[in-house]
């Protein structure tokens, strides 16, 4: 049985590094430039609503959210298509503060709901009302800070884990759910030496098929995935830029550390 859809999306979101990912400069403070600024097509501009919608449109799945850049415009959406809950539900766009922010969540339980998002803070800084960066948070469910969910609707027709005891969606609602990390092997580093240009290897097809999943595809065709070339320099150097490398320490080149945290599956043997 192929992976659930809403679980696609919520391993993809899981794999962002949580950091800050907006440069700070003294007269504005931070600037809200970032990655999907630019994949949204509206940089520069406070981006949770935008992060939301590009965490869905990199697996796949932007054809059924909204593409809007403020929270009570997909409230708004959601309501009228029958896609609001008072419920958390895997996947499902939290509304903090009646339209004040926004996350996605990653899980609940009887009394907290669990979310990672964009344009927010680490737990337990301040920043004097900016967020910066892609943190995951923790708050009350029964809070007056969260005022709903928009809770899409996935094309493959199975409902993520729900906490509503009415979903539209068909699913029975869970006491609760929690993400945990695929139990997938991946492969161990085989060594900077390995990335050679012209090199075939399975390992190299499934690198070339997480970099795609992460959102750093800068290939021009998917020919020959399994052949180290140029796409697959350009693409492995957008990841490390993504972990935050510069410089020389972004060339394009697997390292142990960036290669650990891109978790390649395993090939068969």
């Amino acid at each position: 049985m192929s992976t659930p859809q809403w679980q696609q999306l919520t391993d993809h979101l899981m794999t962002v590094p949580e950091q800050i990912y907006e440069g700070w400069n003294s007269h504005d403070g931070w600037d809200n430039y970032t990655r999907w600024g630019e994949e949204f097509g509206e940089d520069g501009v406070a981006w949770c609503v935008i992060f939301d919608w590009c965490m869905y449109h990199e697996a796949g799945l932007d054809g059924i959210v909204p593409k809007v850049d403020n929270v009570t415009a997909f409230t708004t959406w959601a309501r009228a298509h029958g896609q609001w809950s008072d419920y958390p539900s895997v996947g499902a766009w939290v509304n903090f503060g009646n339209g004040a922010h926004t996350e996605i969540v990653t899980g609940f339980d009887a009394d907290t709901v669990y979310t990672k998002g964009g344009n927010s803070i680490q737990a337990g800084s301040v920043d004097h009302g900016q967020g910066n960066g892609v943190w995951s948070h923790s708050n009350p469910r029964r809070s007056s800070y969260v005022t709903g969910y928009f809770a899409p609707r996935y094309p493959d027709g199975q409902c993520p884990p729900t906490a509503d005891p009415a979903d539209p969606r068909g699913g029975p609602a869970v006491a609760s759910w929690r993400w945990t990390p695929p139990t997938t092997a991946f492969e161990s580093f085989p060594g900077a030496g390995f990335f050679t240009a012209g090199r075939q290897s399975p390992i190299i097809a499934a690198m070339h098929e997480r970099l795609v999943d992460v959102g750093c595809d800068r290939y021009r065709s998917s020919a020959n995935a399994d052949v180290w070339g140029s796409g697959d320099v350009n693409s492995y150097r957008a990841w490390q830029r993504q972990l935050g490398y510069t410089g020389s320490d972004a060339d394009g080149i697997p390292g142990p550390t960036s290669w650990v945290k891109l978790k390649v599956p395993k090939t068969e043997a």
